[in-house]
């Protein structure tokens, strides 16, 4: 499979008056499309600095990122917002839902921002991934009506709906119980399995185990890179069919 990230001897300092903080201290890393990968590691390791140049929501200080053909280490914030748009899904730990939106409409959100004109086209493939992730007869309920599992499913169908390469999940299951965090992870392997590349933040090592890889981070630098060959979820062990 080809490599859709690359980056390569990747540096990230923060300045704070005086003070450098060296959050990423020259991190080279390849993954590979199709891949799920768990980035781990303690508070200050590195890994959400990481998430944020890989999601493109903060430029390295030097060194090289690659997204598929794209090098988007030095792009401008207009080409970083192109790439965003055209590339990358996300989805997050608080759901960032807009709570006068129903969920349609939430999922809608990201093609607001591509200036997408919203037609019955566009409303028809947002009703499929609400179905796809269990919500077909919630369509017009807002979050505040649905449970934080439910939340947590449209924001999953909302990093859908630009047809992302990559999904970057931060926590994706931090505010919810054991078995709504299996649902969701099933989910996520479900993605995954159909050809979606998964790349996730987590500090639980329960939920780190549904994953086909596993890198831990300290001080800024790659630990330990881990293949999982039996990662939970996959066909055999656990399924992966959709919750209801």
């Amino acid at each position: 499979m080809p490599a859709v990230v690359r980056i390569v001897d990747l540096v990230k300092n923060y300045y704070l008056e005086s003070v450098v903080v060296r959050a990423l201290r020259g991190v080279s890393l390849e993954v590979e499309e199709g891949d799920f990968v768990a980035l781990m590691g303690p508070s200050g390791s590195g890994k959400s600095t990481l998430l944020n140049v890989l999601g493109c929501l903060d430029r390295p200080t030097q060194g090289e990122y690659h997204l598929g053909e794209e090098d988007v280490a030095h792009m401008s914030d207009d080409q970083l917002s192109e790439i965003r748009s055209r590339y990358l899904g996300f989805i997050f730990q608080q759901y960032n839902l807009l709570p006068q939106y129903t969920v349609v409409e939430n999922i809608e959100v990201p093609l607001l921002y591509q200036g997408v004109t919203l037609d019955d086209k566009t409303r028809e493939w947002c009703i499929e991934l609400a179905t796809m992730v269990g919500l077909g007869e919630r369509l017009d309920h807002r979050p505040m009506q649905l449970s934080g599992g439910q939340q947590q499913r449209v924001a999953i169908a909302r990093s859908l709906v630009n047809r992302p390469q990559v999904i970057l999940a931060d926590e994706p299951t931090g505010n919810l119980d054991s078995r709504t965090s299996d649902e969701i992870m099933m989910m996520l392997t479900r993605l995954n399995l159909e050809g979606k590349t998964i790349i996730m933040v987590t500090h639980e090592n329960d939920i780190a185990e549904w994953a086909r890889r596993v890198i831990r981070m300290r001080d800024g630098q790659i630990e330990t890179d881990v293949r999982n060959d039996h990662p939970k979820g996959t066909i055999g062990e656990r399924g992966v069919s959709t919750p209801r």
